[in-house]
């Protein structure tokens, strides 16, 4: 595989490890967008930037290990995680399978068998997204779950998308309505006409009125731009 938008969280703390990791993961045309040797370091990342897949050393000289990590990325942003270790013993495996990672590779690992993780890990991961029942997308229309009913929202209509928790309120042109999904689950059903600017929000590029210096204006409501996610919107911006 070569070329690929997808961004990698390395969590490893064994630098040379690391880089060699950073290294092979580049030539694949992956965009490795932060590397840490710990939690604290990791949930500066995953603040910060639009990760897509974490990859996790299981035995990390740290107060939480790798298992420990991974479970909270799970539960907190909701993103695939693949586990990379030199143990291949039984309890090892067993206690790495709680965090319900979504790979896991045994050291010392070939380019493919990294490659060939990452990419199940990925298709595994929307499959699990296609079976969420709180939202539905059908041609333009959006389908939000509310009270056991789905009611229907044309994605013409959306403006911007906002994390709040565990939720995500979709706000239109008519008023706003609250999903039961993280926000980059959300973002996935919508596709490339919404962009994010933010890791708390999003935009339709359509309904993009203006920008100034870090602030995105949509009619008269402005929304800021986090500075990790600028270039990204300017390049998908017809700028003449």
């Amino acid at each position: 595989m070569s070329g690929t938008d997808k961004n990698i969280l390395i969590i490893e703390d064994e630098f040379s490890i690391a880089m060699d990791m950073e290294m092979r993961l580049q030539k694949m045309g992956y965009n490795v967008a932060g590397i840490a040797t710990n939690y604290k370091d990791a949930l500066a990342v995953l603040l910060e930037e639009s990760i897509d897949i974490a990859l996790l050393d299981i035995n990390l000289n740290s107060d939480k290990s790798g298992i420990d990590i991974g479970k909270i990325i799970k539960e907190k942003f909701n993103i695939p995680i693949v586990f990379i270790t030199a143990y291949t013993d039984a309890k090892t495996f067993n206690d790495a399978l709680e965090a319900n990672p979504m790979g896991y590779i045994t050291k010392p690992f070939k380019d493919a068998d990294l490659n060939n993780n990452i990419q199940l890990a990925f298709n595994k991961f929307v499959k699990t997204l296609d079976e969420n029942p709180e939202l539905k997308i059908d041609n333009k229309y959006f389908f939000i779950k509310d009270k056991g009913v789905l009611k229907q929202v044309n994605i013409d209509d959306i403006l911007w998308v906002e994390a709040m928790d565990n939720y995500t309120i979709v706000h239109t042109s008519a008023g706003k309505h609250i999903v039961n999904a993280f926000l980059k689950d959300v973002l996935i059903k919508l596709g490339r006409d919404f962009i994010r600017i933010h890791r708390s929000h999003a935009v339709a590029l359509k309904k993009i009125t203006s920008i100034e210096d870090n602030v995105v204006y949509i009619g008269k409501t402005f929304l800021i731009i986090s500075q990790s996610y600028k270039a990204n919107l300017l390049e998908r911006l017809e700028v003449i």
